[in-house]
């Protein structure tokens, strides 16, 4: 009689863990069905908004400053320099004793793709924002490359032609750099402000 009692509960664990198997199963053959992913799972990270994403270079190790110039004019000193988001302010100084006379300077500063993806058809346009008296007579801007590849470097020229007859007003003139990026147009903004 034991032996047979013996028998049914080991054929009843049997079929619950028969059953248990067996729906473990299946349900594992569902579950996997339902996380089968198809694509390719991207690695690349994705930025929002407007803002190109670089990392600045420091031009004059000498004196810790981004920006580099090809000429200097008397009286026209350096004040101040930032590089925030995406924009980088240079502010010259015009001090008393300005000497009148045209002159053309060029400000160059670079920066160095961080992303693993290309920036493509980079342009640069430049427009006077303050003109006091007509102090800026001309502006100009070229790239050193409109493609830029991951973890190259683009340096950035910013011609300005000024004839300031005196120190006074304030004086203001801005590039727009602008780069494909993950498909959408991408901006840095060097500006470059004359004051008093």
């Amino acid at each position: 009689m034991q032996h047979v009692k013996n028998k049914k509960r080991l054929f009843t664990i049997s079929c619950i863990i028969f059953i248990y198997v067996l729906a473990m199963s299946i349900g594992y053959a569902f579950f996997s069905e339902s996380l089968t992913i198809n694509g390719v799972a991207s690695t690349v990270d994705y930025y929002e908004g407007e803002k190109l994403p670089v990392t600045a270079v420091i031009r004059d190790t000498e004196n810790n400053r981004y920006y580099t110039s090809d000429t200097e004019k008397n009286h026209l000193v350096f004040n101040f320099e930032s590089w925030e988001n995406d924009t980088y302010t240079l502010k010259i100084k015009k001090e008393v004793g300005i000497v009148i006379g045209e002159k053309t300077i060029t400000y160059v500063i670079s920066f160095i793709n961080p992303t693993t993806t290309t920036f493509t058809n980079g342009t640069i346009s430049t427009e006077i924002t303050k003109n006091t008296n007509g102090h800026i007579k001309n502006l100009s801007g070229t790239l050193s490359k409109e493609e830029v590849s991951p973890g190259e470097q683009v340096d950035v020229s910013f011609t300005i032609k000024s004839n300031f007859l005196t120190n006074y007003g304030e004086d203001s003139a801005k590039a727009t750099i602008t780069y494909t990026y993950q498909n959408k147009p991408r901006y840095l903004y060097f500006i470059v402000d004359y004051i008093n």
